[in-house]
């Protein structure tokens, strides 16, 4: 296949440049230019020999978004349209929400538009031929109309070295991986399990892709623990070794950090949205909380051993079999 695929960062630490960085090793044998306004590097900038990473300054791309000065006639009117002609055509173009806006200087014959967790207008829809949601529960986010399909962006594991742990732990800990940059974040909720919770809650961040605000009474509370841009070796070693993972979310348009935990931990606390949107998600280990984010800690799986979860349906060649159908239902 011929893929073309605008996103807004390479690299970084965040869900959306997780599904970017999982979907370019999913399609590593095909031909896949990737258009991003940022290169951020790192881990997750590492890209397959056969991905081009493309600037908006280049010739293909300049003036496709109108943000660069150009007048609005040349750049919508007239270059897009010569571009599109000029351009290769792709059998696919998907564009991750909020990524770079270039898909009126291509051509392709599916369009495939990522919600990523965003409520989506009509007016957006209407530019692609699918709404590609990463769970069931990200249809709130589609205009009425709009035709959909499930794809979840492939799981990789992380890796694994034999020097992952260079930060001190106690003996039992909790769990949570997320950047409070939005309330659906659930930062608040994180505040009240710190307050009751029996062990340290280990708090995984990082400001790679986004600056943000502690929020007042967690950067020095005595029940959190702070792990400031870990490592994936160093994610995966806490994830294994956690008495349990507890996502606080309130909404989620795949949820990265808990399909990491439904692959390395036991036990895992969350609302049920984004992946766990998913029937198949809801395995052993999983305990659900409602709105109210309230858990009984004493009743809680004890042991931190992770529980044989069944993930074949989130593998990269079920990603790419879905890509592949979409396109010979178009010819």
């Amino acid at each position: 296949m011929k893929v073309l695929i605008s996103a807004s960062w390479l690299g970084g630490a965040g869900g959306a440049e997780r599904a970017l960085f999982s979907i370019l090793r999913a399609l590593r044998d095909d031909d896949v230019d990737v258009v991003v306004r940022k290169d951020l590097g790192g881990p997750y900038a590492v890209v397959p020999g056969r991905v081009r990473v493309r600037s908006l300054k280049e010739w293909r791309w300049r003036g496709a978004e109108r943000s660069d000065g150009l007048p609005g006639l040349l750049s919508g009117r007239v270059l897009n349209p010569l571009r599109a002609r000029l351009n290769p055509p792709y059998d696919v173009h998907y564009h991750l929400s909020a990524g770079c806006q270039v898909g009126a200087a291509a051509r392709a014959r599916v369009r495939l538009l990522n919600p990523a967790g965003l409520t989506i207008k009509p007016s957006e829809a209407r530019a692609f031929d699918f709404l590609a949601l990463e769970s069931p529960d990200n249809s709130r986010f589609a205009p009425a109309g709009a035709r959909r399909i499930l794809l979840p962006p492939p799981l990789y594991d992380l890796s694994k070295t034999a020097d992952d742990r260079d930060f001190d732990l106690p003996d039992a800990w909790y769990l949570t991986a997320f950047n409070p940059y939005r309330r659906v974040k659930g930062a608040e909720d994180l505040l009240l399990a710190a307050d009751e919770a029996p062990h340290p809650i280990v708090w995984c961040h990082s400001k790679r892709t986004l600056d943000w605000t502690m929020p007042t009474g967690l950067s020095g509370h005595p029940n959190i623990i702070h792990v400031d841009d870990p490592t994936p070796a160093q994610l995966r070693y806490l994830y294994e070794n956690c008495a349990a993972y507890v996502s606080f979310s309130r909404s989620e348009g795949f949820g990265w950090s808990v399909a990491d935990a439904l692959r390395y931990s036991g036990t895992i606390v969350s609302r049920p949205i984004g992946i766990l949107s998913f029937p198949e998600a809801r395995q052993s280990g999983f305990v659900p909380v409602g709105e109210t984010w309230q858990v009984n800690w004493d009743a809680l799986p004890a042991g931190s051993a992770a529980a044989d979860r069944d993930l074949s349906w989130l593998s990269p060649a079920a990603f790419r079999s879905t890509l592949e159908r979409l396109v010979a239902s178009q010819r």
